[in-house]
């Protein structure tokens, strides 16, 4: 922007990479709050600034689950000067920088980082906050005591007035519509603790959790008590507290039905359900993690069925719900296998074919970042458990690589969309290129498996050509007979032939080299290094080595 008159002139970022550090000083919010243009953000263009800052959450959600990372500072940035100029709010103003520091975590820039979240504050209370919220606490008591007792007259018709029935006292309301109503407290309190818990800071989050499900009972709102007994019940599950994160969510999940806190808390119930089963004898098995799953997928399937306008939302959820089910049920696939059972056999493959589903129905909707995780997990789940016979092996890891092209192509897809025709920035690590770096990555691994594996077993999936005759000769002339002893010389006839075209192990190089460009993510990199020195090494083990001594016949 600019102005005239002597007026100082404030430069808004042009690129996507521009927004990193950008700060609204305090003359440029001066500037757009005295503003009287109708073009200028300032708290005469906001009318409804708690619809503005819904919409503009709703916008940062949806671009970070598309991989457009850098996008969103500006939509962050706006939200910042909306809680604190338009609507007052300094709560959600460290709301906004304890998001903008997650992003910057997972961009790879610590300073940034450290920065925004030192710049949000230590989220407690000061004593007259404290004061402020014990008294609200005992306000809202008394006033839930007063309307009982005259909710109690009302059923029996004491006070004259019209009873109520029981269809009215037992209503809810619609799971499906999102009611708009001031911000409250603990709403923000409930996004300052799911990010500290990000951060990994989970003494905090527990604190600002305990006090926001006080706030929430205390103003009866029940969306919000379900949330924060969820976050607990993570939280919970993280420390290794599986039967008490259970028990916190099934209770969550009597708060509110509302279906994205519901997909939400069934995946991680499910989670826990699991592995209270591999850690507790007789507790909670995997067909009671898988029938939490089962469950949560049918009540959507049936909400589509009546709603078909809300497949954009609830195809994602359900996508999620059966990605889930099917990675539970690799893991306990591979046990099985490990021991010596074929139990495990009828309910892969019945997942395998769901995992299918799940990604054409996500092609259908424009794929994304969450058709790269399904055709990955698919992968491996052909690939997993490893086949007995080398013929077996062999077959799966073809299949494994064709289902890690489609996967390429479709997280080459998301890095255009997230920068364009341009190289992937330096020093940042975006989300959209440490997708496509670890599907090069799972090329890599592959393609040497498969080497090895032909080197090791060369005819597995073709006949073994015969040997040709020995050569028959008359006289001293002996160019057949060297050529029949070695088919690589000069001498012989062009009967065998070598690898004239590019190796697996270096196509696998090319592999790990091109993650290593695309993403300064530490471990990635690492995994890269690895990947580029195995492929050296077999390299240079293949060395003189033929891949077929003699043609067919």
């Amino acid at each position: 922007g600019g102005g005239g008159g002597g007026e100082e002139v404030y430069t808004i970022p042009s690129t996507p990479e521009g927004w990193i550090g950008w700060e609204m000083s305090e003359g440029f919010c001066a500037r757009c709050v005295g503003s009287k243009e109708l073009d200028v953000l300032s708290p005469r263009t906001v009318p409804k600034p708690v619809l503005l800052a819904c919409y503009l959450e709703w916008a940062v959600g949806a671009l970070l689950g598309h991989g457009l990372q850098l996008q969103t500072l500006p939509f962050l940035r706006v939200y910042e000067f909306v809680a604190g100029r338009v609507m007052k709010n300094d709560a959600m103003v460290g709301l906004s920088r304890l998001w903008e520091g997650k992003l910057y975590a997972d961009l790879g820039l610590a300073e940034e980082a450290a920065k925004c979240r030192g710049a949000a504050g230590s989220l407690e209370l000061d004593p007259a906050q404290e004061r402020e919220f014990e008294q609200h606490i005992r306000q809202r008591e008394m006033l839930r005591t007063a309307t009982a007792a005259s909710s109690h007259n009302q059923a029996q018709g004491l006070d004259g007035g019209r009873t109520q029935s029981a269809a009215e006292r037992s209503a809810k309301p619609d799971p499906w519509i999102k009611v708009l109503r001031p911000v409250q407290a603990h709403e923000v309190w409930i996004r300052q603790a799911e990010a500290k818990m990000l951060e990994g800071d989970s003494r905090k989050a527990k604190q600002v959790l305990t006090r926001a499900l006080k706030h929430a009972q205390s103003n009866e709102d029940e969306l919000g008590e379900g949330w924060c007994l969820h976050y607990l019940a993570r939280l919970a599950g993280l420390e290794g507290h599986t039967s008490h994160a259970i028990q916190l969510e099934l209770e969550a999940q009597n708060r509110t039905n509302v279906f994205e806190f519901w997909c939400q808390s069934s995946i991680h119930l499910a989670e826990m359900m699991a592995q209270e089963a591999l850690a507790v004898f007789g507790a909670h098995s995997l067909e009671d993690a898988l029938a939490v799953l089962a469950t949560a997928d049918d009540t959507f399937g049936a909400v589509l069925a009546e709603r078909p306008n809300l497949a954009n939302d609830i195809t994602p959820l359900r996508a999620s719900l059966r990605a889930k089910a099917a990675a539970l049920t690799l893991g306990n696939s591979v046990r099985q296998a490990a021991l010596g059972s074929s139990l495990w056999q009828k309910a892969h493959a019945e997942h395998q074919a769901a995992l299918d589903r799940v990604c054409d129905e996500l092609a259908a909707l424009g794929g994304g970042g969450q058709l790269v995780e399904a055709l990955m997990l698919r992968c491996r789940m052909s690939e997993k458990p490893r086949a007995e016979d080398p013929a077996g092996r062999q077959t799966r890891i073809t299949e494994c690589l064709k289902l890690l092209e489609r996967a390429e192509e479709e997280a080459r897809k998301c890095c255009k969309v997230a920068r364009g025709a341009n190289p992937p920035p330096k020093g940042i690590c975006l989300a959209v290129d440490a997708a496509l770096a670890g599907v090069k990555l799972e090329q890599c691994r592959l393609l040497c498996d498969l080497s090895e594996e032909r080197r090791h077993h060369p005819w597995a999936l073709e006949p073994r050509p015969p040997i040709p005759p020995f050569p028959e000769v008359e006289g001293r002339d002996s160019t057949a007979v060297l050529g029949y002893m070695d088919p690589l010389s000069a001498t012989s006839g062009g009967g065998g032939i070598v690898n004239r075209g590019p190796k697996l192990e270096e196509t696998a190089l090319l592999a790990a080299g091109a993650a290593l460009d695309l993403t300064s993510n530490g471990r990635l990199r690492v995994r890269a290094r690895a990947g580029v020195g195995r492929c050296l090494v077999m390299l240079a083990k293949g060395v003189g080595q033929v891949d077929r001594a003699w043609t067919p016949p």
